[in-house]
This record gives structure tokens, C-alpha cells and sequence, in this order.
């Protein structure tokens, strides 16, 4: 499976909170910058998705998802639609993403660092 295919299915794993998959592509070091700035680490952001006080209802790539990629290192780039409920607040979100996946010992690629930037202004 290439990058855009792996990203692709993160963001539906996300969406349908496939376990498996969730714990499969996020590496265990694994930090989301989300749009507010806050930082997650894998055990927040899984554990948020599992419990679901992290409710995503769509996270779709609405552009061409950009990829530079090294042997052992893979950027991603794209713009994405979100609708999220969480605790506290969530709503619809227009993102670009930063992402960078890294190719572990075995040859399995996982995210280890995900950026969101939100481009919606009041």
C-alpha cells in the first residue's frame, strides 16, 4: 500500500474508529498539533476515538494528497473537510495536514507526527 492509500485509510479508520487499523498506522510515539494548537499524544487521541468524546463524522482529503517521501520518511500534504463532536465543543472544520509517516524496522510505514491548521476565519 502506498502513502496516499495508508493515509486514506487512517482517515477512515478514524472516522469509523476501527480500532486495528487506529493502532496499526499510529506510531507509538504518535503527537497530533490539532487546530487549536493543543498537543495529543497516541494514548489521548486513541483513547479519545475509543471512548468517544472524539466524534468524527467526515474527515475527507479535499485536495490531491501531496506526498514526498525518503526511504525511511513520507510527508504528507492536503487540504481536508472535518465535521467533529467532542467534549467541550467540535463543528465543521476546513484543515490543510501536515503529516509525517516514518518506515519502521519491518518496512511498516506509521504516522508519527500529524499538524492540522484550521483555514476557516471569523
Amino acid at each position: 500500500m502506498n502513502i496516499v492509500e495508508l493515509e486514506r485509510t487512517r482517515l477512515r479508520a478514524i472516522v469509523d474508529v476501527d480500532r486495528h487499523v487506529l493502532e496499526d498506522l499510529h506510531h507509538a510515539d504518535f503527537v497530533l498539533c490539532t487546530p487549536s494548537g493543543d498537543l495529543w499524544d497516541r494514548q489521548t487521541y486513541l483513547s479519545g476515538l475509543y471512548d468517544g468524546s472524539i466524534d468524527y463524522a467526515r474527515f475527507e482529503p479535499q485536495s490531491e494528497i501531496q506526498v514526498e517521501a525518503s526511504e525511511s520518511v513520507a510527508v504528507v500534504r492536503y487540504l481536508s473537510v472535518i465535521d467533529i463532536a467532542m467534549s467541550g465543543g467540535g463543528g465543521h472544520l476546513e484543515c490543510w495536514h501536515l503529516d509525517v509517516y516514518v518506515r519502521e524496522d519491518e518496512g511498516t510505514w506509521r504516522c508519527r507526527w500529524s499538524q492540522a491548521t484550521d483555514t476557516i476565519r471569523d
